[in-house]
């Protein structure tokens, strides 16, 4: 069995059960094993733009002996694919920006696909405000702490509306997401408490700023959703 933190568990969780996934960004390859060996996938396709990461990729499949379920390609994000090929996709550990250009330049081969599973190390405000208003369907949307950190995962899938909002959610808010708020994921609050507490420390020093704004915007947000969730258990 491959050891996964946290991170890859929950993509992995969320990726269970799909036909054929690609692993954009494979790197050390290790999603792409326990995909076939844990998620009950029968084809994954890793793809990376970094010949020695892709090269990671396959030392693994060949040690763990999946060379026939797995087939590595060197390229730039879902241009590795035709529309159709993968029902389910796994793109993390890049930027929200980034993602977004990902799926822009390859439309028809994201759209095509059941999931997309998408975890940003920046950019959460961009790559979330981006889907809603290009009507990418939010299925689940999880807080996972690994460490110090926390990380945002989500499952989206293309649609012909934008999602509803869900009643008491800041207008304009895309630091967090609306489909924990309505699931009233674990990890919300201690993650809310903990950015709001980062907000009124920078704000404090901010006074007079070009930020100040933006960061006063980004607390009062954060403080509603905290009150609304006062009363959950």
């Amino acid at each position: 069995m491959i050891r996964l933190d946290d991170r890859l568990r929950c993509a992995l969780d969320m990726l269970r059960g799909s036909a054929a996934v690609a692993d954009i960004g494979s790197d050390h390859g290790k999603l792409t094993v326990a995909l076939l060996l844990e998620g009950g996938c029968r084809r994954v396709i890793p793809g990376d733009i970094s010949p020695d990461c892709l090269q990671k990729t396959r030392e693994i499949i060949e040690q763990c002996g999946l060379q026939d379920k797995a087939e590595t390609r060197l390229g730039s994000g879902l241009s590795i694919l035709s529309p159709g090929e993968c029902d389910a996709a796994a793109i993390l550990g890049m930027g929200g920006e980034l993602m977004v250009e990902l799926l822009e330049d390859s439309k028809a081969v994201a759209e095509a696909m059941d999931k997309l599973v998408l975890q940003p190390m920046s950019g959460i405000e961009e790559l979330r405000q981006w889907l809603y208003e290009n009507n990418w369907h939010v299925m689940v949307d999880r807080l996972i702490p690994v460490g110090c950190r926390w990380y945002q995962l989500l499952s989206v899938k293309k649609e012909d509306r934008p999602d509803p909002r869900p009643e008491g959610f800041p207008s304009g808010c895309w630091l967090v997401g609306y489909r924990s708020f309505a699931d009233r994921e674990l990890g919300l609050k201690p993650y809310c408490r903990e950015q709001l507490e980062k907000r009124r420390e920078r704000l404090m020093k901010a006074a007079g700023t070009a930020g100040e704004e933006k960061l006063a915007r980004e607390a009062g947000q954060l403080e509603q959703i905290l009150k609304e969730m006062e009363g959950w258990n």
